[in-house]
């Protein structure tokens, strides 16, 4: 037998120790995911056994148990134990002593190579930068999607996903950062920049030659970059990124649908799976993108009847926790204007902008709420659910009044009265305000109290909105929410500089389109 071929076929540890014949995908095989066994990888095995190291880096280090180079998961903790204070989880130094669980302990093979700073990053990612990215961040989770997002990356290092996974969590330590003149934090960007150069580079490479055994981290590579346009800046890069991602999105699908590419493609059931997770994830920032934007959707209702599993996915771990109901109504409204083209599937050939305000009365927050807690991983979250399906409820009532105001050649006779626009505005705070800081769900009312802040011209209430996100920006330090921060301002101070002009105040609440102001600031606002 040819050694190079050989070497080539060597199987991973687990198949091996079976002796069975292994598939050798990446970053698992495939018959160890169907068999339910853990999968051990291809790299060099490092086995601990009980005792006290002798020699070495571990020198003076206890181990308890046999380990196999992978790290042992704890059991779920109650609710209560996995919530992280914000007070402590936003430490740069708290996170750089929590990057040492990388550095001291037995891990898999992949990691052992890498430097100290890569593990620090990778480390603040898995602890901190991926609460940002779902509701909650659960290791121990079945079917964790940050999980495998770390898995495929670490696959192979030399990729896009794994320089963007870097990048991302070295800019995220410098948005944390009190003092950004210091070394250290300086350090945070030039080496975010660096990872998001190779990255970049890589991806170009990637995409010119699409190759199935690509599809999986080029999506998650084109998501993240669009995170990662948002974390250090927000400005309209991220819209850059999301087009080349729902580009990616039509092209794999099409290409899964293909009976002729089926078996090329060849993805396994938890492969599909993530897959559908970033799908969802990049429908719903497609969705938050354009709601204030010139830029249409990029989805029709025709495409997303076929994604509303991924719709219902997102629902449940996606940070916005948009009820799915909801965020169908949203994109049918944002992508165009003319709505009788943009009708939700529940309505009928006659739709009129009446039936989307009508779905959104439909909506049951707490049915919503009850249905999901069979699927959430948290032991309870049913008010907070209820309140975050009311904020949203109350929000797209706002935003689709705004859109079909906007559209001269409807007439419906369910728009709100401006005292009923100010009740939902109060709606939408109540139930923002009875989620704490430190519940996961507390990023979820990020849309929700934009809209509200878009609409109310009360000094109360927009003082409230101006400390529940600066309290956001805390929680969740990403410049876009410093670029939608100051975008409101804004706004504020041209419907102030309005109202001078107005006869009455009657007057300027009919009158006043908020939407269309922001339309033309010119700042692709991403208010999520």
């Amino acid at each position: 037998m040819d050694k190079t071929n050989s070497t080539l076929e060597k199987p991973c540890h687990t198949c091996r120790r079976r002796r069975v014949k292994c598939d050798q995908a990446k970053p698992h095989c495939r018959k160890c995911v169907s068999n339910d066994l853990e999968c051990l990888g291809y790299g060099k095995l490092i086995l601990f056994v009980g005792g006290v190291a002798s020699r070495g880096k571990m020198m003076g280090k206890t181990f308890s148990e046999k380990s196999s180079g992978v790290p042992v998961e704890a059991k779920p903790a109650s609710r209560t134990q996995m919530q992280t204070k914000p007070t402590n989880s936003l430490d740069p130094m708290n996170c750089r002593s929590k990057s040492n669980l990388l550095s001291h302990i037995p891990l898999d093979p992949w990691l052992q190579g890498l430097d100290y700073h890569t593990r620090h990053y990778l480390a603040h990612f898995l602890v901190h930068v991926s609460n940002d990215l779902v509701v909650y961040n659960y290791p121990a989770q079945n079917q964790n999607p940050i999980g495998f997002l770390l898995g495929f990356a670490g696959a192979e290092q030399n990729s896009a996903l794994f320089n963007t996974v870097v990048s991302m969590s070295a800019h995220h330590l410098y948005n944390l950062s009190s003092r950004p003149e210091t070394p250290e934090a300086q350090k945070y960007q030039v080496d975010a920049l660096r990872f998001k150069g190779r990255a970049l580079q890589l991806l170009s490479q990637d995409v010119s030659n699409v190759h199935p055994s690509k599809y999986t981290t080029l999506l998650a590579s084109s998501m993240l970059l669009c995170d990662l346009a948002l974390l250090e800046s927000g400005d309209d890069t991220w819209r850059i990124h999301l087009g080349a991602a729902t580009r990616l999105v039509r092209f794999i699908t099409a290409r899964m649908s293909d009976s002729m590419a089926v078996e090329e493609t060849r993805m396994s059931g938890d492969e599909k799976s993530f897959c559908s997770w970033i799908m969802s994830r990049i429908i719903l920032q497609d969705m938050f993108g354009s709601s204030l934007s010139t830029t249409p959707a990029s989805w029709n209702l025709q495409e997303l009847c076929g994604m509303d599993r991924a719709l219902r996915l997102a629902e449940v771990d996606h940070y916005s926790s948009c009820p799915s109901q909801i965020s169908q109504l949203i994109i049918s409204a944002s992508s165009s204007y003319d709505m009788q083209s943009a009708a939700p599937s529940c309505c009928s050939d006659a739709l009129t902008a009446q039936c989307i305000l009508l779905s959104i009365q439909f909506f049951d927050p707490t049915s919503w709420a009850l249905d999901l807690q069979s699927q959430t991983p948290a032991a309870d979250d049913f008010a907070e659910r209820c309140h975050v399906g009311s904020a949203y409820k109350a929000a797209a009532a706002l935003y689709v009044s705004q859109v079909i105001s906007e559209s001269h050649e409807y007439s419906c006779n369910h728009l709100p009265t401006p005292e009923q626009r100010r009740e939902l505005v109060t709606t939408v705070l109540h139930h923002a305000f009875h989620i704490p800081c430190d519940n996961p769900l507390f990023k979820s009312t990020i849309w929700p109290v934009f809209i509200a802040g878009a609409e109310t011209t009360n000094p109360h209430d927009r003082t409230k909105v101006l400390l529940h996100w600066k309290e956001l920006s805390r929680v969740v330090p990403w410049q876009s929410t410093v670029t939608a921060e100051q975008a409101l301002k804004e706004i504020w101070a041209r419907v102030d500089a309005a109202s001078l002009v107005a006869e009455s105040e009657l007057e300027m609440t009919t009158q006043w389109k908020w939407l269309a102001e922001f339309q033309t600031i010119g700042a692709s606002i991403y208010p999520a």
